[in-house]
């Protein structure tokens, strides 16, 4: 399983809650309707739960013990240069990665960490690169953006098509012809993704100026074999890392899954 994107893989080596609605058949009797109010959930106190703040150089760990009632964590980190990645230990690929510059801050899921439990954060920057981070709980979930999450999952199986059809023919497993069946499916739909995010305009979020400039490339001047796998510098490669950090930064992150073991 690889992360995406992949132009930073080679340059370092880069549900929808279906509501149910419950449907209420009117009777022609008369009824009165009786509104009820939702008893408020317990508050939690937060004022003893642990915190951790760090200033470093180089590559670091920090951990936590999670406590009761905790359903996030929330990392602030800022570093003085190169690339970074804030990765906790969750069991899961939720790693937070970019370029130093500037304060970021990143919020973590834990709806499958049971209290208790010490939670690392692996916080990697280069050897000479200083960084601040903190780390606090939060008693509040992390969801992810809905309509951001729906286009992740689908960038992961168009980008999935064009590498392993790229790897393929680089290795020899599949002819120019070949190459060009395994992506049809691929350039299709991220040609339809591309006109639905330009449609939908505003509520396409932070993805949809950036899916057009894949689309461009992909089912244009870059619709070849190698064309994802060695695309030169330009529009395509930086839209490619800005779709793959604006993911991760959703915890929606791009994976490919490499029949190449990339």
């Amino acid at each position: 399983m690889s992360r995406h994107p992949l132009a930073r893989a080679l340059a370092t080596a880069a549900a929808l809650g279906t509501v149910a609605l419950a449907s209420v058949a009117l009777t022609a009797c008369t009824t009165t309707a009786t509104a009820h109010t939702p008893t408020p959930a317990a508050s939690v106190s937060t004022a003893d739960w642990p915190t951790a703040r760090l200033f470093h150089v180089g590559r670091a760990t920090m951990e936590l013990e999670m406590p009761t009632g905790a359903r996030s964590l929330r990392v602030d980190f800022s570093c003085t240069a190169g690339l970074f990645a804030v990765a906790p230990a969750l069991g899961g690929i939720d790693t937070r990665s970019g370029t130093c510059g500037g304060a970021q801050t990143f919020d973590f899921d834990l709806g499958h960490t049971y209290p208790g439990t010490r939670v690392r954060v692996d916080l990697t920057v280069p050897d000479d690169s200083r960084f601040a981070a903190t780390l606090a709980f939060s008693p509040r979930p992390f969801v992810p953006d809905q309509a951001t999450k729906k286009q992740c999952a689908e960038l992961s199986t168009i980008t999935e098509a064009f590498w392993n059809a790229d790897q393929a023919h680089e290795h020899g497993d599949l002819t120019d012809a070949g190459w060009a069946q395994k992506t049809a499916d691929a350039k299709t739909r991220l040609a339809t993704l591309s006109e639905s995010t330009q449609r939908d305009g505003a509520s396409a979020g932070l993805l949809g100026p950036v899916i057009p400039q894949l689309a461009a490339w992909l089912t244009g001047d870059g619709d070849h074999p190698g064309g994802l796998l060695h695309a030169p510098l330009g529009d395509f490669t930086a839209a490619d890392s800005l779709a793959g950090q604006i993911c991760e930064s959703n915890g929606t992150p791009i994976i490919v899954n490499s029949s190449y073991g990339g």
